[in-house]
């Protein structure tokens, strides 16, 4: 108790959460929420820890600095988010530092950067400062003020945006001499898997490199330590999953399937000297599913219609071991912003063919977990999108059913069916 109380406030705020504990576990008592000012100051100071142990590089958090200043004072107000979302992540930039850098043009600083935009523009353009009274301002033209505000926004942001980049890459690299980030064999295992797929082009390299730096599943899946043997994965792809995975851990057993033999043929090509890991060109909707204790379902189910969705979580719930683990990651189709987000850049995905299901049809997770728990399943629920504006979940289900995950049967008017999202048109 006297350790409690020397901590000062927060001390006492331990001792009255351990007392509400207690009380919970006696009357039933929901436990009191911490004070607001409290959750404010350590959602920031999370975020803070976040942005300085971020395994960029000083330089890239530098130019992720940089580039959210410099869109951060551009004219574009209302599409910030966006462009700060495309341009880090074709970058491959931090995109939260990127963003949080672009708030510089919060209300109380936006019109000083407006007004320092447009007479700098007009001092480049026309050669002369914009004149600072409402009659003169009354006869200039409107496209020419637009010109004046993005050309003086261009330089201004520049300016403004090297100089804040180059003050975070000096605080970064003093940070990191006084405080070195601890070794991440995770990070080292995404680089070597990347570096496989070097000699199939440009293309494939930089879309596998991407995927494995930004897409959160792979980091995932490599920190669930020693997943059981043999490891299926179902829509493999290019394999950079079970690439990966191999990496971590040298002589694993595990197999690829997948209906797309070009994508296979660069799977096996980047395996080489993986003598674990094999590769065959299946259909998963009629693959009879062997014996394997970890199944993988990677984004594989959306691709497919309701019915063959079902028959696909039966099939492998059925051919799950006792000791089995099935990890799934899916769009949640839930009715939000996220969702609409996710599911359009799946469909331009399709659009363009980087994927090549025979549909696309989005569900809410709850009806996966309905299904699966029909089959004997216990299902728990991961965020998959790690900050970004999406609605993936990853989704980890063992064989064992709980009482307080029954399964329920989904009604014709009930909100999981009115979320489905089914684009039934053939590629």
């Amino acid at each position: 108790m006297a350790a409690v109380a020397a901590a000062g406030r927060d001390g006492r705020y331990t001792l009255h959460r351990m007392n509400a504990t207690a009380m919970i576990g006696i009357q039933g008592m929901k436990e009191p929420e911490p004070p607001r000012g409290t959750l404010k100051f350590r959602s920031a100071r999370s975020l803070l820890g976040r942005i300085l142990t971020e395994r960029a590089s000083p330089a890239r958090l530098g130019w992720a600095v940089a580039l959210g200043v410099l869109i951060g004072t551009s004219p574009f107000y209302g599409f910030h988010l966006a462009l700060c979302l495309v341009a880090a992540t074709a970058l491959r930039l931090n995109r939260t530092v990127t963003y949080l850098a672009a708030n510089i043009s919060l209300p109380w600083t936006a019109p000083l950067l407006i007004f320092s935009s447009v007479q700098l523009g007009n001092l480049l353009i026309a050669g002369r400062w914009l004149p600072m009274n409402l009659e003169a301002f009354g006869t200039v033209d409107p496209w020419e003020f637009a010109q004046a505000w993005l050309v003086g926004a261009l330089v201004l942001g520049a300016g403004l945006g090297g100089s804040a980049g180059l003050l975070t890459y000096v605080a970064m690299r003093i940070h990191r001499r006084r405080h070195p980030l601890p070794q991440d064999p995770v990070q080292e295992a995404l680089r070597r898997s990347a570096l496989r797929f070097r000699a199939q082009g440009s293309g494939t390299f930089g879309y596998v490199r991407g995927k494995l730096e930004h897409d959160p599943v792979y980091r995932f899946l490599a920190e669930q330590g020693d997943l059981p043997e043999p490891i299926l994965d179902l829509g493999c792809g290019r394999g950079q999953t079970l690439i990966l995975l191999a990496e971590m851990r040298p002589g694993l057993r595990a197999t690829g399937i997948d209906w797309d033999e070009t994508k296979l043929s660069r799977a096996r090509q980047a395996a080489a000297g993986l003598d674990g890991l094999s590769f065959h060109c299946e259909d998963v909707r009629r693959y009879q599913i062997p014996g394997a204790r970890t199944l993988l379902l990677i984004d594989v189910l959306h691709y497919q219609d309701l019915p063959a969705q079902d028959e696909i979580l039966r099939r492998a719930a059925r051919a799950l071991p006792p000791d089995g683990v099935l990890y799934i990651r899916e769009v949640d189709a839930s009715a939000s912003w996220r969702s609409h987000v996710t599911r359009w850049q799946e469909k331009i995905g399709r659009m363009i063919r980087l994927n090549r299901g025979p549909t696309l049809c989005f569900r809410p997770a709850a009806q996966l977990r309905e299904v699966l728990a029909a089959e004997g399943l216990v299902a728990s629920l991961a965020p998959g999108s790690a900050g970004l504006p999406l609605s993936n979940v990853i989704i980890e289900a063992r064989p064992g059913r709980s009482p307080l995950q029954a399964p329920r049967a989904t009604t014709a008017g009930s909100d999981a069916t009115q979320a489905v999202d089914c684009d039934v048109s053939r590629s």
